[in-house]
């Protein structure tokens, strides 16, 4: 069916096939319905013909008329009353804060690094624990499964990313790989710190995701983090608590010595 939607409105000769037989068929459709104009008054015709003889009559008539006129004012009334209801939730509802202190965490990492005395698997041990913090924080705050989530830190190789062995959650196949590459160069292309893509599954049939969050450091990319969650979101709101909580990872990219020791370690 995706693969239809796509040969139908992906290229201009379906578009034209399409509309012209959306112009030729909806007349004939718009006439079949008109045809229905006398059954659907038929109702009405006979309530307005009814003459109420005794005053049991006329009470039950009212009370049909009440209901035919009051039905759909009721209707719009509960609609507009619980659009209202939620916004009033949504105003109330305080902004998603995360649990864990990142600038605390992001300092510890740095020190860390820096240190000449400190074991490269305690080096490994802090910026594992940083980035568990990370996506704990996106299960939280997006309503997903840790199962359904996955990230891969990226680097700047002579001028080209290049996605790392630092991997969290789900497993990842040569062909994704290829994927969240092009999936990194529109991002790049925006040269924004924290760029989002949503619906990535219309654009690649056998991707693991359908929501891509990117953050990375401004200017020439030194340190970025790719994180895939595998269905939609309500992105739009909860973009500003997202950026909130990723602001502090985009100076990762400007720790010479962090970047030099996610590159080499193994």
């Amino acid at each position: 069916m995706k693969r239809f939607g796509q040969a139908v409105f992906g290229t201009v000769a379906g578009q034209i096939i399409f509309w012209v037989v959306v112009s030729v068929m909806l007349p004939a459709l718009l006439e079949e319905l008109f045809a229905l104009n006398d059954w659907l008054s038929k109702p009405l015709g006979r309530l307005a013909e009814w003459k109420a003889d005794s005053t049991l009559e006329g009470r039950l008539k009212f009370i049909v008329l009440f209901i035919v006129y009051a039905s759909p004012i009721a209707v719009i009334a509960g609609f507009i009353a619980s659009r209202l209801k939620s916004r009033e939730i949504e105003a109330a509802m305080p902004p998603y804060r995360s649990r864990s202190n990142y600038e605390r965490l992001i300092a510890d990492v740095k020190e860390t690094v820096s240190s000449r005395d400190a074991a490269n698997e305690l080096k490994a041990e802090k910026i594992n624990l940083l980035f568990d913090a990370l996506i704990e924080d996106v299960c939280h705050l997006f309503q997903v499964q840790r199962t359904g989530v996955r990230a891969v830190l990226v680097i700047n190789n002579r001028g080209r990313h290049k996605l790392t062995s630092w991997r969290w959650g789900r497993a990842c196949t040569p062909d994704q790989d290829r994927m969240d590459y092009k999936a990194i160069d529109k991002f790049l292309e925006t040269e924004l710190t924290y760029p989002t893509w949503e619906q990535v599954k219309s654009h690649f049939d056998h991707t693991d995701s359908d929501t891509l969050l990117f953050i990375r450091n401004s200017g020439k990319l030194g340190l970025g983090c790719l994180i895939a969650i595998e269905n939609s979101i309500d992105l739009e709101a909860h973009l500003q608590e997202w950026e909130h909580i990723v602001r502090p990872f985009t100076m990762l990219g400007h720790m010479d010595k962090l970047v030099r020791f996610v590159v080499n370690y193994t």
